[in-house]
């Protein structure tokens, strides 16, 4: 597991070394334009319309967690 900043999330995603991502969205919103992200520009998998597939959402107080796996993009025509 790795939990980290938006530099960290972009090279493990970055370079296809993450087998699962977790997100926890939670009730804040944050509006300044210097927020920290959590991704930066890189060249990820699949490209720009490979979409993550959900494994699993879950309720845990005020908070979802969903749980997803990296697109399988070894079948599809490039």
């Amino acid at each position: 597991m790795v939990e980290g900043g938006g530099t960290i999330h972009t090279q493990f995603l970055g370079q296809a070394c993450a087998d699962e991502l977790q997100l926890v969205i939670a009730p804040l919103l944050v509006g300044q334009s210097d927020a920290v992200r959590m991704l930066g520009p890189a060249h990820y998998l699949g490209g720009p319309s490979a979409r993550l597939r959900l494994l699993e959402t879950r309720q845990i107080g005020d908070v979802v967690l969903l749980r997803y796996a990296p697109k399988d993009v070894s079948t599809e025509t490039r």
